[in-house]
């Protein structure tokens, strides 16, 4: 009888293990930025698209804290910001950077709205030479329309063209790379809205424009009674983003 009772003492807490593993599993949540250069709301509305998605919602202001962060994140997800990216950029030190950059390369996730598409692309050229952001997507961005006012445009996203809110929004322009890349929504024009593509064994998307606006947005928006919902494009990209299918290069 004793023989047998230590067995089971012995043999139960590897019988548990896989249980608490699995529950650890079932937390991962969307780690969204809400600190410096976070424009008003955008968090929040980001918020909204990772709870319809299914995701429980974690907000860091402080970039210093990524790489602890980061092990429990299922995706992380900046939206729109304010026009300077440099303090935020500044913020990405060598350190932070190779610890996001080893997080999407071992299957993490990153979606960017506006802002957030920005500072994810290699950078773009102005006056006095090349800005460099994170290159986590290969490709330059660039302003899609010297109107800086929240206007409402059209989008084409899958085929489809829906109305979408727009400000001082990013286009993008790829460049060479052996990563795949999908592109899923373009300009009225023709330039490039959002794409999608492999890092590693990671994915990352951004959308200039954007389709997580929440109605409040479009009420000082040129053309704002053109404004139609697109949040359920928006979910549908970060669930897409999320799954483990492959881009369509």
């Amino acid at each position: 009888m004793r023989i047998r009772l230590w067995v089971l003492l012995f043999v139960l807490p590897f019988v548990i293990t896989p249980r608490l593993s699995h529950s650890a599993e079932s937390e991962r949540y969307a780690l969204i930025y809400n600190g410096e250069v976070a424009a008003e709301d955008a968090p929040e509305a980001a918020a909204a698209i990772a709870e319809q998605a299914g995701l429980p919602v974690r907000f860091v202001s402080d970039i210093a804290e990524l790489p602890s962060l980061l092990e429990q994140a299922a995706v992380f997800i900046i939206g729109g910001t304010e026009d300077d990216l440099r303090p935020l950029k500044a913020a990405f030190t060598p350190e932070v950077t190779a610890a996001f950059e080893t997080y999407l390369r071992n299957g993490g996730r990153y979606l960017g709205f506006c802002g957030g598409g920005y500072i994810a692309s290699t950078g773009w050229e102005e006056e006095d030479g090349f800005v460099e952001m994170l290159g986590i997507i290969p490709a330059e961005s660039g302003d899609f329309s010297e109107n800086d006012d929240p206007q409402i445009v059209p989008i084409r996203w899958r085929g489809e063209t829906y109305p979408m809110y727009f400000q001082a929004s990013p286009t993008f322009e790829l460049t060479e790379t052996s990563e795949k890349v999908e592109v899923f929504a373009y300009y009225e024009n023709g330039e490039i809205a959002g794409l999608m593509s492999s890092y590693g064994s990671g994915k990352v998307a951004v959308c200039g424009p954007h389709p997580e606006a929440r109605e409040s947005w479009s009420d000082d928006a040129e053309d704002g009674d053109e404004w139609t919902s697109t949040t359920d494009l928006a979910v549908a990209l970060l669930q897409e983003l999320l799954s483990d299918r492959q881009i369509r290069k």
